[in-house]
């Protein structure tokens, strides 16, 4: 944290940079951006505060402030909607938060080239919203949809629940503009779909945490609104005999938008036989031809594989519902976390059978009720679950053990720690685990090469070097 002669010096400098009303430095004002939706440790509520909090509304905006902490090597971390649950907001140095809230300008809609370019601080559903009139949607549909933002996205590598057809963020992103820690303005590509030149400068950004630069602006693939929309939900004994017709409608060359197979208390709550355990649901989108002749084909394979089919209309009202409650429910946070690893398909049982037999009860904790078991499944697949931090005075230390054996066993199952949620500092000294040493140091090298004094998010993605 600063003096009060340097941070006086800084203030003033940022307010003649983008003026009063864009700075932040009160401790009232400053409270709200000491931490994400990350549960870190107990006593360490509000331990960790910003020297600053900063509101631009322009590229030069963020240039000025950037030129301002570059001069000076302050700390800073790139907001956008906030609810990572990893860390990667907490401002553990202090610094600046550049909060992008302001930021929500959409410059361009092209039709004809199929692409929107917006600044970063949009939601994405406000975006996908403007989008509509034209005719046109982003089809970005992750957890926190109401309140993340396009540069949020970018930064974590959003999942997207519509991910087998039209893919997750990073297969939307086509161009980026960012302001790099010396203040440098990049851009990282021309607005087309597709090119072989150059390198892809625009994918180092997607999932970087704001550990590189910050994002301004982003060009991104749209597509026309389907003529036809449907969905189809049915209910299974267990989550395995759901699990078996997702893994059967993965292999079946279906175009479908996007799935999820899951367990639950009772299916009752969701329209289905009491003694069912399990959902299983997926979109259509297309035109109306294919839509028709691929819900007849996936209520075949439900039958085929013991499912109960809801009625159709029923089906399509719970994916109105369920967008709306898992659109928020996967951020909401109290005393538990979710996880959120890959597994490869074929190892997911003996994944879940260590996870809550072997790991968890040596923790004296367990999976919430009902969400014990989830995989989203398509083009990219998700293991998840929700489970309780334990409890406990020494209960923080356990949920720091557990995660490091949660990592283990994803990983040595040829897995991923986290798929959709990032690193932040959460699995930040777990990533060893998943990449070598060699692939490590390449992107430390990465990193020095935009940001040599280490200000932009310093201390989050990326573990320290071992030492010889």
């Amino acid at each position: 944290m600063m003096d009060e002669k340097a941070r006086e010096e800084v203030r003033a400098a940022l307010v003649e940079a983008i003026g009063e009303g864009k700075v932040m430095w009160r401790p009232a004002d400053l409270a709200p951006y000491t931490k994400d939706t990350y549960r870190i440790r107990f006593e360490d509520d509000f331990k960790f505060f910003p020297d600053f909090v900063v509101l631009p509304e322009t590229t030069a905006d963020v240039q000025g402030i950037v030129r301002i902490a570059s001069a000076r090597k302050i700390p800073l971390i790139p907001k956008g909607g906030g609810s990572s649950r990893t860390g990667m907001l907490v401002p553990i140095h202090g610094g600046i938060v550049v909060d992008t809230i302001k930021m929500t300008k959409v410059l361009e809609v092209s039709i004809p080239n199929l692409y929107v370019t917006c600044q970063p601080g949009i939601t994405l559903k406000e975006l996908d919203e403007k989008l509509k009139e034209r005719g046109v949607s982003l089809n970005q549909e992750q957890g926190s949809l109401k309140i993340a933002t396009v540069g949020g996205s970018i930064s974590t590598s959003g999942f997207s629940r519509k991910h087998q057809k039209y893919g997750a963020i990073s297969d939307r992103v086509m161009s980026l503009e960012v302001v790099l820690a010396d203040g440098r303005v990049l851009r990282t590509g021309p607005k087309v779909l597709y090119t072989s030149t150059g390198y892809r400068l625009s994918q180092l950004f997607i999932g970087a945490e704001g550990t590189l630069g910050i994002i301004t602006e982003a060009t991104l693939r749209v597509e026309p609104i389907p003529e036809a929309k449907d969905a189809v939900l049915a209910f299974y004994e267990d989550f395995w005999a759901a699990n078996e017709a997702a893994q059967k409608t993965m292999g079946s060359g279906v175009t479908f938008t996007g799935g999820e197979a899951f367990g639950v208390e009772s299916a009752e709550e969701y329209g289905g036989p009491r003694e069912k355990k399990a959902i299983f649901y997926l979109g259509l989108e297309g035109t109306r031809g294919e839509v028709e002749a691929e819900l007849a084909f996936v209520t075949e394979l439900v039958k085929a594989t013991g499912g109960v089919l809801a009625p159709n209309d029923a089906a399509r009202k719970f994916m109105e519902r369920y967008t709306i409650q898992w659109c928020g429910a996967r951020v909401a946070t109290g005393f538990e976390d979710p996880l959120t690893t890959y597994v490869p398909m074929e190892r997911i049982a003996e994944f879940y059978d260590k996870l809550y037999n072997e790991i968890m009860p040596k923790y004296d904790t367990g999976p919430l009720p009902g969400e014990k078991y989830s995989l989203d499944f398509g083009r990219y697949r998700m293991a998840a679950g929700r489970y309780f931090i334990p409890k406990g005075e020494q209960g923080w230390e356990k949920y720091q053990m557990m995660l490091r054996e949660i990592a283990q066993l994803a990983t040595g199952l040829g897995g991923s720690i986290s798929s959709c949620h990032g690193v932040g500092i959460e699995h930040r000294d777990n990533l060893e685990l998943e990449y070598s040493e060699v692939a490590l140091d390449a992107m430390r090298s990465i990193k020095e090469a935009f940001d040599p004094d280490n200000i932009m998010n310093p201390g989050k993605k990326l573990p320290e070097k071992k030492r010889a």
